[in-house]
């Protein structure tokens, strides 16, 4: 009897493995168990570009002023010059060319020191093109959230869309849009404003407008234009 119980016992265990194996594989392998169980670091600074590192280090030099409206993000937020878009003095412009959710959580710190009164977020297009999954990107990106809420509980944090591409291969807009929908899903649960600029620059076609953009990827002027419109409001209130 009690061997009947230990070759059970075994076979169960043996199941339970290749199951959560397999499981475990199709979400991304020992990467995908690092994430959940918050075990994988951040990139080492050696890995950002002198460009990162040359804006991280200004902006830390800065003086944190009341009342800091803060537009956080990579080149497509860095590329605008928010504070005379709006014409408020008490806008900060905290985008760094080509980063990633990592590398904002790794300087956030800065961010969140002045306790700004606003975030509007906009990140993960990057990692994206870098083929992480959309799984580790949703991880890292609720990540970054519990961090911006625990560092500065009061800030109204915007979250918005990431914008559609011209559909190169690393940058299908049928991803992005699944992005989107898990964004949705987090600002639900946390409790945030959600903001959807993903339908104001796509066509038809499924492609970013071509008259919002010199590059497929980042907006031009007339973009940054209809941006301001469309989060006018909630930069104003």
């Amino acid at each position: 009897m009690k061997r009947k119980i230990l070759i059970i016992s075994v076979v169960f265990n043996i199941l339970f493995i290749l199951v959560s194996g397999i499981i475990i594989q199709k979400k991304g392998g020992v990467d995908f168990l690092k994430r959940i169980l918050n075990l994988l670091d951040n990139p080492p600074a050696q890995n950002w570009t002198n460009y990162y590192k040359a804006k991280r280090s200004i902006f830390e030099l800065m003086p944190n002023e009341a009342n800091e409206i803060i537009f956080l993000g990579n080149s497509i937020t860095d590329y605008c010059d928010w504070y005379e878009l709006f014409g408020k003095s008490n806008i900060k412009n905290r985008g760094i060319d080509r980063d990633v959710i990592c590398g904002v959580i790794s300087r956030l710190d800065e961010v969140t020191s002045s306790k700004p009164k606003k975030i509007f977020l906009m990140i993960g297009i990057n990692d994206l093109g870098q083929r992480r999954s959309i799984n580790q990107i949703l991880i890292d990106y609720e990540k970054l959230i519990n961090l911006i809420i625990t560092q500065s509980p009061e800030t109204e944090l915007y979250i918005q869309s990431l914008l559609p591409t011209d559909n190169r291969p690393r940058l299908q807009n049928e991803d992005i849009i699944i992005i989107n929908k898990g964004l949705v899903q987090l600002t639900k649960k946390y409790n945030l404003t959600y903001i959807n600029l993903f339908d104001l620059f796509i066509t038809n076609k499924n492609v970013l407008n071509p008259n919002l953009t010199f590059d497929g990827i980042h907006v031009n002027g007339k973009g940054y234009l209809m941006w301001k419109e469309a989060i006018i409001n909630y930069v104003n209130n």
